[in-house]
């Protein structure tokens, strides 16, 4: 019979393909709409009822022996794909581990490196929400309502909830801290504010700022706040030759308040603290805590504090020598990594 012959010759085609494109071919020439065995059942119609009956289930085995072929020839074919991609895709654990796993930001290894220090010490490491109300922004903090930095100009204020904003400054968690710990209470916070600030190289709308309150029953003076500035500004620049001076300033929610300056020179770009430099530095504010602040916490007792706040990235780029803020948030992995070796 020749659909035999045709057969043996589909099974032989078979055993030669090596891909599923070449298989799908093979098989339309043979089981497909215009394929040989389809052409054969159709001619069941021209035979007798006898010659029908035998040849309709010799088709039907040969139909059942060239998909049986079909199905085992694209298991091999499945398999040998699989085998050549375990092949070619083998990872050698023997090789050595790749030893660069990316680096912590800079300001996050200066934070965690403050907060570390600070921990040991005994303070609170402390954070607040960064979404605030009014009253923890600026009502508790002793700055009225006409104080200009509440006008839209500074601040970011949540649309359509009155009295909410982003907070300004990290001094909000001294509010908090107060109300929640009462007296006596040393903590730190570093922490993201914002500002309407325009983004160029010395301001951004997002910055970090360190913040620290120090209360206590005891008396508590400006040399208490000296000295612990003078242990911040060592630590955060790693030297123990700090020369500070104070300017009066004003700030509503300390009295007396003071500008901190610190003596420098400059040496390859970077900022060198020494006690017998050539230039005075600003770093931030300070001062000892105003009655006010106390009072809007709910503290009626004789209390006593100093409080000092600086932003984190410009006491980094000074100690790197970084003289653009917009490169900390620039996520170029080159930049990070030189960051991280610095």
């Amino acid at each position: 019979m020749l659909l035999n012959e045709q057969l043996q010759d589909f099974l032989k085609i078979l055993n030669k393909i090596e891909t599923n494109n070449e298989l799908d071919i093979e098989c339309s020439k043979f089981l497909g709409k215009s394929g040989i065995l389809t052409r054969e059942f159709k001619n069941l119609a021209k035979l007798s009822d006898e010659e029908k009956k035998a040849t309709g289930i010799r088709l039907n085995e040969i139909k059942s022996i060239a998909e049986k072929a079909i199905r085992e020839r694209k298991n091999c074919i499945k398999q040998k794909e699989i085998d050549r991609k375990l092949s070619d895709e083998t990872v050698d654990i023997t090789l050595p581990v790749q030893k660069d796993f990316g680096n912590l930001h800079i300001l996050t290894r200066e934070t965690r490196r403050i907060k570390k220090e600070y921990k040991s010490k005994g303070y609170l490491i402390l954070d607040g929400p960064e979404i605030e109300t009014e009253f923890f922004n600026f009502d508790a903090l002793n700055i009225p309502k006409y104080h200009p930095a509440r006008q839209s100009q500074d601040t970011f204020y949540i649309e359509n909830f009155p009295e909410t904003l982003l907070r300004t400054q990290t001094s909000c968690v001294q509010i908090r801290a107060l109300q929640e710990y009462g007296v006596p209470l040393r903590m730190i916070s570093i922490g993201k504010t914002y500002r309407n600030d325009k983004l160029d190289a010395t301001h951004s709308p997002m910055f970090h700022q360190i913040e620290c309150l120090v209360v206590d029953r005891k008396p508590i003076n400006v040399g208490h706040l000296k000295e612990a500035l003078q242990q911040i500004v060592s630590f955060v620049f790693e030297t123990d030759n700090v020369l500070l001076r104070f300017r009066p300033s004003f700030f509503p929610f300390t009295e007396p308040s003071m500008e901190v300056d610190c003596c420098y020179r400059k040496v390859n770009g970077k900022v060198e603290l020494v006690s017998d430099g050539n230039c005075w530095l600003e770093l931030g504010g300070s001062g000892l805590v105003h009655p006010n602040v106390f009072k809007n916490c709910g503290i009626d007792e004789k209390v006593y504090g100093f409080a000092y706040g600086f932003g984190l990235e410009r006491l980094v780029m000074l100690k790197y020598g970084i003289n653009d803020i917009r490169s900390f948030y620039n996520p170029d992995p080159r930049i990070l990594k030189s960051y991280a070796s610095a």
